[in-house]
């Protein structure tokens, strides 16, 4: 199967209120500056998985702490949630993130995760390192190639 990733920020009916991993967060926060939201596009034209994405000066700990590290230049990708409809879905939209975080010039790609055994499994099953765990979350890093 192929699939595209797609910029989907503006095109918040196809994302909003549809996330599992962090409801309550809002159209306005996942949209601000230095906010992304991005979808993987198979071939017949239906999005398989979603990705909110924040650019951040430092390494977050916390949504709160994201939110007030959050900057247009930020270098620090930060993948705060992934949601997918079809096995492989997750696994592929991370690595397409990857390639474009290289393409974009972002030094580093760390999550933020919940404190959960399936964002523990998926993170270390698709390459990443645990880098440390928080009051209520985690942080896991993807090595970008040639970083």
């Amino acid at each position: 199967m192929n699939y595209t990733l797609k910029n989907v920020t503006k095109n918040i009916d196809l994302w909003f209120n549809k996330d599992p991993v962090r409801p309550s967060l809002d159209v306005q926060f996942r949209t601000e500056a230095g906010r992304e939201v991005f979808g993987l596009l198979d071939e017949d034209g239906e999005y398989k998985a979603f990705m909110c994405v924040a650019y951040t000066t430092d390494v977050p700990k916390n949504v709160v702490s994201m939110g007030a590290l959050t900057s247009v230049d930020g270098d620090i990708a930060v993948p705060y949630t992934v949601w997918s409809y079809q096995r492989g879905a997750g696994k592929e939209i991370i690595n397409q993130a990857l390639s474009l975080m290289q393409e974009k010039n972002i030094s580093r790609v760390v999550t933020l995760s919940p404190l959960t055994e399936m964002a523990k499994r998926f993170h270390l099953r698709n390459d990443a390192i645990e880098l440390q765990v928080n009051e209520t979350t985690a942080n896991f890093e993807y090595i970008l190639e040639g970083v």
